[in-house]
């Protein structure tokens, strides 16, 4: 790590042992993205770049299902559905005509159309963005975490409601993409004890639950149980914005629907996020980025990458 990155990550704190959190570190660069992110064949066909399947969105929170979808379908997803609730079909419909939808009524949830319409169809499935005014995410949530067998991405709220008892009996492959609050409300620990020691938060998590985790930060670092951390390289301060998480966890589903090894769709996604995002700076400020502006700018990056 450089000096100034070194400093950034490991902060103040005195009690910092990478062996305790990591068996290896790495820099996320745009060399080794170009390894992950390849040219595509001549005779492929939709269903080669997998189908994504994303519970998200809520009465009020239509932007983060629009988010969600659009960023997985440009990100080359094959096949995009969003499960949403009908109090923002139109919204959605309008804001995202290339993705299938399939509606839900929010006072009588039909678990069998999730299993039949999102499980069984999908190959990834995402959840969580959008859903803080949806009653009964919880439920839908552990449903997932029960019966689907499919790589799950969790995202916000999906992370504020979760029950840590019952992530460490999961069954399927795991991804939690929280900012610093989140982290800090999931382990229930100050956001100052986060932002001190990234690092080692990150690390331990992952080992203790199995997970895949995405902490997202100024610098984001991406954990796996096997002791593998990334320190993405990209992004700048205009990503701070609303729905920028969402538009993350689109481009995450749509990498690992792709089949691409989980840990490297995670370390490319977040670096083609904020590669999109520096694109969007350059042309348009920090101060007027959107979170709808980096999915506009993702076909820059991609050009950038795909040589």
């Amino acid at each position: 790590m450089s000096e100034e990155l070194d400093k950034y990550i490991l902060g103040n704190s005195e009690t910092v042992n990478l062996k305790d959190c990591c068996e290896t570190i790495r820099l996320t660069t745009l060399d080794y993205v170009r390894t992950i992110i390849k040219k595509r064949k001549r005779d492929s066909h939709k269903g080669t770049y997998g189908k994504v399947g994303i519970v998200s969105g809520s009465k009020g929170m239509a932007g983060a299902a629009v988010l969600n979808l659009n960023a997985a379908l440009r990100s080359g997803s094959g096949l995009v559905k969003g499960f949403i609730p009908e109090s923002i079909y139109n919204a959605v419909e309008s804001m995202s005509i290339e993705a299938v939808t399939h509606t839900y009524d929010e006072e009588n949830f039909s678990f069998s159309a999730l299993k039949s319409e999102l499980i069984d169809y999908s190959d990834v499935v995402a959840s969580g963005s959008g859903c803080s005014n949806f009653k009964n995410y919880k439920e839908v949530l552990c449903y997932l975490l029960d019966t689907s067998l499919k790589p799950l991405v969790i995202d916000a709220e999906g992370i504020n409601v979760m029950d840590l008892g019952r992530l460490k009996d999961h069954r399927q492959d795991i991804v939690l993409t929280p900012h610093y609050g989140e982290m800090a409300r999931l382990i229930n620990k100050d956001v100052s004890y986060v932002r001190k020691d990234i690092l080692n938060v990150a690390g331990r998590f992952s080992a203790e639950y199995n997970v895949y985790l995405v902490l997202k930060g100024a610098r984001t670092i991406i954990s796996s149980p096997d002791g593998k951390v990334f320190i993405n390289t990209t992004g700048n301060p205009g990503m701070a914005t609303a729905g920028s998480g969402d538009v993350l966890t689109g481009i995450i589903a749509s990498f690992i629907g792709q089949k691409i090894n989980i840990p490297e769709a995670l370390a490319a996604a977040v670096f083609v996020h904020g590669m999109a995002g520096d694109a969007a700076a350059e042309q348009l400020g920090e101060y007027s980025l959107t979170a709808g502006d980096i999915i506009k700018y993702l076909p820059e990056a991609f050009r950038k990458i795909v040589i």
